[in-house]
């Protein structure tokens, strides 16, 4: 079964980790559309949760933001 992001989607990542920055650090200047918000956090790894307040942790969220960003679609 799968959902439909609810956007903001809001992402929090590990701002103080060199892996996870480069990971964001493409979606930060792809969203034109305003869809994701970013949240330094310094819990390890990336988190994202949308605006019906679920949640998804490491790839999962990682591969949220970047659907987000490139076209707005994703379906988790």
């Amino acid at each position: 079964m799968t959902s439909t992001i609810s956007y903001p989607l809001v992402v929090f990542y590990d701002a103080a980790s060199r892996e996870c920055a480069a990971k964001v650090e493409p979606l930060l200047h792809r969203d034109t559309a305003g869809r994701l918000q970013f949240v330094e956090s310094r819990t390890p790894g990336i988190h994202a949760r949308d605006a019906a307040g679920r949640c998804w942790t490491g790839i999962v969220a990682l591969e949220a933001a970047y659907r987000a960003a490139w076209d707005g679609e994703v379906s988790l």
